[in-house]
């Protein structure tokens, strides 16, 4: 004989049966003292006592950093520059009124520049000088001016209170009937980077002034500025 049941007591029947599995499930996901089960360690972080990630640490910076980021604190590396500067400080520069200039007259058509500090201070000097003829009448007598790396390219040069700096001067004589011929008595001379003119002492070899220069239409050639007068003499034309 088949018994039936009545259905509210078989969905009664049902849903306890299914809290009983959810109550189950539960307790198996929690510890024995309800907190959540710790998660696996990988093989790696047990192996070597330390936490695993992705992130890149830096040494010394406390904290981990993102691939491909700087971190915090840590300055770029800089590239220090190489060379003598093409310039000069204007602070340091020797000025027009802190030199005098001599001009030694080696022999036809070749002359060795002589720049002294006369100042009480150390200044400096790197390039060429410039030049600026000067007729009998103390007018001003344009000449073109080349410059030449001669015996080298230009020395930095620190001139202390009563030192010198040496170049080259060279040119081609003239006949003093020739038009295009200039007969200067006197030279004008500009330091590197420097607008203000001085004048320079034209002498011979023996010390004693020179009276004129004939120099031909091609002008002059000046060597570079060196701290030695060692070469510095160009050989003749």
């Amino acid at each position: 004989m088949t018994v039936r049941r009545p259905a509210k007591l078989v969905a009664a029947g049902v849903t306890a049966l299914a809290a009983a599995l959810l109550l189950t499930a539960c307790n198996d996901a929690a510890g024995t003292d309800g907190q959540p089960a710790p998660a696996a360690t990988t093989a790696a972080g047990a192996a070597s006592g330390r936490p695993t990630g992705t992130g890149a640490g830096t040494a010394g910076s406390g904290r981990a950093t993102a691939p491909g980021t700087t971190p915090t604190g840590t300055a770029p590396t800089g590239t220090a520059p190489t060379g003598p500067a093409a310039t000069q400080a204007a602070g340091t520069r020797c000025k027009a009124g802190e030199l005098s200039a001599t001009v030694q007259v080696q022999g036809a058509g070749s002359a060795m520049v002589m720049l002294t500090n006369k100042g009480g201070r150390s200044c400096t000097l790197f390039g060429y000088p410039g030049f600026g003829g000067l007729r009998a009448d103390s007018s001003a007598d344009p000449l073109a001016v080349k410059r030449e790396p001669h015996p080298g390219p230009p020395t930095p040069i620190t001139l202390k209170p009563n030192t010198t700096a040496f170049a080259g001067l060279r040119w081609n004589s003239c006949d003093k009937a020739d038009p295009t011929c200039h007969v200067i008595t006197g030279l004008r001379l500009t330091p590197p980077d420097e607008t203000e003119q001085l004048t320079a002492e034209l002498l011979g070899l023996d010390g004693k002034p020179v009276a004129q220069l004939p120099v031909s239409a091609q002008g002059l050639t000046a060597g570079s500025l060196q701290p030695s007068n060692q070469g510095v003499v160009f050989a003749g034309p």
